[in-house]
């Protein structure tokens, strides 16, 4: 059991796990009396239409822009600053109630909710009231038109650029089709069956990167066999970063967004690249094409090998052949240095989980190995 130090008053005493529960509801009620006051604020700001003379497009945008937060939050302010006073907005200015939860019941008494509604909604978890609000709101023509309007897939890399996020928008029947193709792709790409398979969201990135690489590099109509060489990658890379870090940092697309080892490797097995050197002084070497694979040895290795050599796999769609040793590590384009993998455990189990094939597996029997960098397994 935690107890009280004994050490001098100047720091912070332990704490029980009730003690810091009841310090962080505290924190989180101070929030809300913060967050009324904002919306206050916000209201008067939006009665004097400053950001109309501020030359932003809505009021969110202003939000946004002026408190430096995420379009998200401010989209929540907006809609509270615009809130009838009442039982709702007291309980955020009392701080009995979080930011987030009158922030969605403000949009479920916008969407038309009677008082029973709201106040069965006290019962439900702040992340399923979306869907009350859905169930709630009508939905009529000019609201349906409206929402195709709407449609939206929006992208941008994260603060460190070496991830891109983004959010999209569609009409709810275009939804259902679009979720249930990443679904079916997925299961065509990982046993439905298989227990330790990566969660949800993460197989439909995966099955989305999958539709996207059959229409931008189309494999056979069944997608099995070989796959196509990938398009050329233009990497630059910081000679003075790369040099101190074995190649983890200094290494950019030509969008920015940074790579890693992985990526570099997967990059060189399956296509091409050119790659730009630079240091202190500028263009340190003129662009050249990367060592990319022979065809003759390509077509070879597919001919031996016919289909993924993972132990246990029978797949063969998007085939693609991979280095047991990398080239980094003096590998080379020699058939025994070759084996080929299903698009499942070359892109995803080698290059972005970080496992290497045992080298001392049998040829058609291929074992896998973690490494340092092996991602830890989903939770399920």
């Amino acid at each position: 059991m935690l107890t009280p130090t004994t050490e001098p008053a100047s720091k912070p005493r332990w704490q029980s796990p009730d003690e810091i529960e009841q310090e962080l509801t505290r924190l989180e009620s101070l929030i809300s009396t913060i967050r009324y006051r904002q919306a206050e604020l916000i209201a008067d700001i939006d009665r004097l239409q400053v950001p109309y003379w501020d030359g932003t497009r809505s009021l969110k945008e202003w939000i946004a822009g002026r408190l430096d937060i995420h379009p998200r939050t401010a989209g929540d302010l907006a809609v509270v600053s615009k809130a009838e006073p009442g039982p709702i907005t007291d309980s955020l200015r009392a701080g009995a109630a979080t930011f987030d939860r009158v922030a969605a019941t403000t949009r479920l008494s916008n969407a038309g909710a009677d008082d029973e509604t709201l106040q069965r909604s006290e019962g439900v978890a702040v992340s399923q009231l979306g869907q009350l609000i859905a169930r709630t709101k009508r939905m009529a023509p000019v609201d349906e038109a409206e929402a195709f309007r709407a449609r939206r897939l929006w992208m941008q890399p994260n603060l460190a650029n070496t991830l891109s996020v983004g959010t999209f928008a569609m009409s709810g029947a275009d939804a259902d089709q679009f979720l249930a193709s990443l679904d079916q792709r997925a299961d065509q790409i990982i046993d439905p069956n298989d227990p330790h398979r990566p969660r949800l969201e993460q197989r439909r990135v995966d099955a989305l990167v999958s539709l996207a690489l059959d229409t931008t590099i189309p494999a056979t109509p069944s997608g099995e066999g070989p796959a196509p060489r990938r398009l050329k990658a233009d990497i630059f890379i910081d000679a003075t970063q790369a040099a101190t870090t074995g190649g983890e940092t200094g290494a950019v697309t030509r969008s920015g967004l940074k790579v890693g080892p992985n990526t570099l490797e997967e990059i060189l097995c399956i296509g091409e690249t050119q790659t730009t050197l630079i240091d202190i002084d500028g263009l340190k070497a003129v662009p050249t094409d990367g060592d990319r694979l022979p065809n003759r040895t390509r077509d070879y290795i597919f001919y031996r090998d016919g289909a993924c050599t993972a132990d246990g796999c029978t797949s063969r769609y998007r085939l693609e052949p991979h280095h047991i040793r990398h080239q980094a590590n003096h590998g080379d384009h020699h058939p025994d240095n070759l084996t080929l993998l299903c698009w499942f455990h070359h892109h995803i189990v080698v290059h972005q989980q970080g496992f290497r094939i045992d080298p001392n597996s049998p040829p058609h029997r291929r074992r896998f190995i973690p490494t340092a960098a092996t991602r830890a397994p989903p939770d399920q």
